[in-house]
């Protein structure tokens, strides 16, 4: 091959390797965005010099990206290895750029309307909604007013000090006072719900009656809980007058809780350590009552791992089902992709999942626009699994992935192709001088 021809040939792969370099600079900040490598090859033709040409242009899938902080919610950076799956009108491409928002129909989509593919969730008689594997779905998040839930459980799990002085109730004509904190060693309040979503709070007192024996009252909004509204198959039951803050008195009902020798509770039968709290719509003046038009309250007060020793009175769990109703205020996304709803009643609805997806050879992908690729027979089909499971990397909600360009390096790069191109510029020109005095001397 002339000298021509191989000065042309590194012209334009070194033109190449330009328009390669130049594609990085632009899309440096450019979400998502692979760095792209010009890989070179000598060219032969039989054992004669044929010059240069492009051999491929690589894409870097091995570094990641810079993660981009912005705190919203459904910008998603991935940390590690995967693709998220993005459906454009029936086909199925494949993007590490993370930015995504909410449609007008709330679908997960990215900037160009490609929706967030994911597992879907199922919801059976009214159960918390579970992810459904295997089967993919554009992710969607159902935005509708979330109901009230009545409280129907507390799990209430301390130490009742058994070093606490014994403070008996009073006996007649006296009665107990709640505000006088004398005469009780320990209270615990717990804020529940009634079926409107009311908020009320239960009461819990405690009072160290005997060797490993203690007994409690219930109040809710300052009202005491009867006898009647207690109940704990096996449990001894009583009464004790309050005083009921106008001159009288009014009944309570009180539990006694037994403890061994080892501080354990003492199950009132079997292994149960639960009491029925019943609180109806009306009671005798003076005693708990639920007056809100709500229904009756009905809470099972769980003691399980309360203990008795000589350490100071704590509480490790105080909680409480149910809540007020709710208005959709947003989107959260944890690391291992689970998507949720979450409304200003502080609960929050599980939605779907995200997935990611791998290949057997990400080199093999096809480049679209829009930083999307497409599975081809060389990258193989994609195999889709959760957030960090696998080779997979977690996710990270509020960040983005940014592209993995190294300016430097690139303007480097530049500096460099632009003396390839004018050397081989110079070869061509050195070429054509030299035909001019062989044709001279003819």
């Amino acid at each position: 091959m002339s000298m021509f021809n191989i000065g042309l040939s590194g012209l334009k792969s070194t033109q190449t390797g330009l328009e390669v370099t130049s594609n990085n600079i632009a899309n440096s900040g450019t979400a998502g965005y692979k760095n792209n490598t010009a890989e070179f090859a000598a060219v032969y033709n039989g054992s004669q010099r044929g010059g240069v040409k492009v051999a491929n242009v690589k894409e870097d899938f091995v570094t990641g990206g810079e993660i981009v902080r912005t705190g919203n919610a459904l910008d998603i950076a991935i940390d590690g290895q995967g693709f998220f799956a993005i459906s454009e009108n029936g086909r199925t491409a494949y993007t590490q750029a993370g930015q995504f928002q909410l449609d007008n129909d709330l679908n997960i989509v990215n900037a160009n309307g490609g929706k967030l593919q994911g597992f879907g969730v199922s919801q059976v008689d009214g159960g918390d909604p579970t992810i459904v594997p295997g089967v993919l779905t554009d992710l969607k998040i159902e935005a509708s007013n979330i109901e009230a839930q009545a409280s129907t459980n507390i799990n209430f799990n301390g130490n009742l000090s058994s070093s606490s002085d014994v403070i008996a109730y009073p006996t007649a004509p006296a009665v107990f006072d709640p505000k006088d904190g004398s005469q009780y060693n320990f209270s615990q309040s717990t804020e529940v719900f009634d079926s409107l979503g009311n908020s009320h709070v239960m009461t819990q007192y405690f009072n160290h009656t005997g060797s490993n024996e203690w007994q409690a009252m219930f109040f809710l909004d300052g009202k005491p809980l009867t006898q009647a509204q207690l109940s704990a198959l096996g449990a001894t039951t009583g009464t004790q007058a309050i005083d009921d803050g106008a001159g009288g008195s009014i009944n309570a009902g009180t539990i006694t809780l037994n403890f061994d020798t080892d501080g354990q509770m003492v199950p009132f039968s079997g292994d149960l350590t639960a009491v029925d709290l019943e609180v109806p719509i009306t009671s005798t003046p003076g005693n708990a009552e639920i007056t809100s038009g709500a229904a009756a309250l009905n809470i099972a007060l769980k003691f399980d791992g309360t203990t008795q020793f000589g350490s100071s009175f704590s509480v490790n769990e105080n909680d409480a089902n149910g809540y007020t109703s709710g208005a959709f205020s947003g989107v959260k996304v944890e690391d291992d992709g689970r998507v949720f709803a979450t409304f200003t009643n502080g609960e929050s609805k599980l939605q779907g999942q995200v997935v990611l997806a791998s290949f057997a050879n990400v080199d093999g992908l096809e480049q679209g626009s829009n930083t999307v690729w497409y599975q081809t027979e060389e990258s193989g089909s994609a195999l889709y699994g959760e957030p960090e499971s696998g080779s997979l990397g977690k996710l990270l909600s509020g960040s983005f992935m940014g592209s993995n360009v190294d300016i430097s390096e690139q303007l480097v790069g530049l500096m460099s192709f632009q003396q390839n191109y004018q050397a081989n510029a110079k070869t061509i020109s050195s070429a054509d001088e030299m035909m001019q005095i062989l044709f001279s001397n003819t």
